[in-house]
């Protein structure tokens, strides 16, 4: 998927207005009168593309779902129906961790990818750990539905991650009890507060200790240097991305600093010098997108080793490996084997 333009506000990823729009078709509403009202694509428009969504049009939109659809609690719905996968790497790095505790600290480093208005806090505690959301932005009218859609997706997670329901020990909400508190309950046989400070689920370590029924190293380590990769790309500045953005979408005749300066109207100094004031470099850049392709390529296809070479614009076979082995430590062909490698600690 291509970056977004960036936007003043955090925005949310347009899966998760998708998924709103399928809850409300399953209660019989009409969707495109509720898009109309918030401004927002017709369904077709939003099905297909990659669609900014900053914070005032979430609330906008959240507003005409409730009051169209009559259901308060409509936040929980949406987030139970929520799958893993839906949450793109961030969904793919949760399920295969090792055990719940490190999907939920997963969720914690990277939960923000998918939704900037929101971040997540871990924290291990005597009884075991508690994971918090910290509100980045002010979420105005949409804010209970946003963090009932969060606690319901967390619930959804916990079950797909041990294979089973499993509740955590407290749950405490930042909004006083709602007349519908039994829909909470069946998400949640956990102890309920409200009138909180923050969203938070507190859960004790025999829980934490579950094991991932899909766990799984070598695509952990691959779907975490994904959310890393987007990680930088998010904090990067406009001129870095425009670059990665160039970079990710070429494949072996990858455009030189000369071919990307002329393409942005630049002269290469001074696109080297703007990288620079933003924190980045060209050659930094390239081989990071060729790392994390590398590495992609190796454990999630067939092509040959030589064949991987040639699609990463190395003249040979044995470039391609001392390379490899400068970057990570290990050849190709031990990562092929099954061999774990980080490239957030990759080397240029």
């Amino acid at each position: 998927m291509n970056a977004a333009p960036t936007t003043a506000l955090p925005a949310v990823h347009p899966t998760y207005a998708r998924m709103l729009c399928l809850t409300l078709l399953g209660l019989g509403v009409d969707v495109e009168a509720v898009l109309r009202q918030a401004g927002l694509p017709d369904w077709d428009q939003l099905a297909s593309a990659d669609v900014v969504i900053d914070q005032p049009l979430v609330n906008r939109l959240v507003k005409a779902a409730v009051d169209t659809s009559g259901c308060p609690w409509l936040g929980l719905e949406v987030g139970a129906s929520v799958q893993v996968s839906a949450h793109g790497p961030l969904g793919y790095a949760v399920g295969s961790s090792r055990h719940l505790a490190q999907a939920l600290q997963t969720v914690a480093r990277y939960g923000s990818l998918r939704y900037g208005a929101v971040q997540y806090e871990y924290q291990a505690v005597p009884s075991g750990g508690v994971i918090r959301l910290v509100e980045v932005v002010d979420l105005g009218e949409s804010r209970e539905f946003v963090l009932c859609m969060v606690f319901a997706t967390l619930m959804r997670l916990m079950e797909a991650v041990v294979g089973r329901p499993h509740h955590p020990a407290v749950v405490a909400f930042p909004f006083p009890e709602p007349p519908w508190r039994d829909r909470l309950e069946r998400l949640c046989r956990g102890r309920l507060l409200f009138d909180q400070p923050g969203l938070s689920v507190q859960l004790d370590q025999t829980t934490l200790d579950l094991p991932c029924v899909t766990a799984d190293p070598q695509a952990h380590a691959t779907a975490v240097a994904q959310c890393e990769q987007l990680a930088r790309q998010m904090g990067a500045g406009p001129l870095t991305r425009q670059v990665l953005d160039a970079l990710n979408e070429a494949e072996g005749a990858y455009p030189s600093l000369s071919d990307l300066a002329s393409d942005l109207g630049l002269s290469e100094r001074t696109l080297m010098r703007h990288l620079k004031l933003e924190g980045s470099r060209f050659q930094a850049l390239l081989d990071g997108v060729r790392q994390q392709r590398a590495v992609w390529l190796l454990t999630h296809s067939t092509a040959t080793v030589e064949d991987i070479a040639t699609r990463l614009g190395f003249e040979d076979t044995s470039n391609f490996s001392r390379t490899f082995r400068r970057w990570f430590g290990k050849l190709p062909s031990e990562v092929r084997r099954g061999a774990s490698v980080s490239t957030t600690g990759a080397t240029s």
